[in-house]
């Protein structure tokens, strides 16, 4: 589904039209039009902005925690494909999407299948996240690599 529109769509409104597509959300979340999403396939906690520009492919369950904020064309991909020539237009892969509450995901950030963003975590613009991202940490780069602690790990 591609919800599109000059202004942002009204908390009311915009809830009403996800969950008749079968989308588990909370109605305080905001969402800047464009917004495309495949089927409906996706939970949100409270408090989660969704910048301008952002595609869930939600073959598989995404799951967003509370006050989670997108940038502008975050992408969240739960399916892949074969890199085998002779497989890739008919195996695809799909894997589970979680990210964390208190997450910042930076404008153009990517997210692929399998991936788990840990709470209070960013992943900084335009990164391409291919593992999953411990709780509290800054993640850069394509593939996003570990920058530093957000919060120092406790020691035990």
């Amino acid at each position: 589904m591609f919800l599109h529109g000059r202004h942002d769509l009204s908390k009311k409104h915009c809830a009403k039209l996800l969950v008749k597509t079968g989308a588990s959300i909370d109605g305080s979340i905001v969402i800047r039009p464009p917004f495309f999403f495949e089927r409906g396939n996706f939970k949100v906690g409270k408090g989660v902005f969704i910048n301008s520009g952002c595609v869930f492919l939600d073959k598989s369950l995404i799951t967003i925690g509370d006050y989670v904020m997108f940038g502008p064309h975050v992408r969240l991909c739960t399916t892949a494909h074969d890199t085998h020539p002779d497989r890739r237009r008919t195996n695809d892969t799909n894997a589970p999407i979680s990210i964390g509450s208190n997450v910042w995901l930076g404008a153009g950030a990517v997210i692929l299948p399998g991936v788990t963003v840990g709470e209070n975590s960013v992943i900084a613009a335009n990164s391409v996240v291919t593992e999953s991202v411990p709780p509290n940490a800054l993640y850069a780069g394509s593939p996003a690599r570990f920058k530093r602690w957000l919060i120092e790990p406790m020691s035990s």
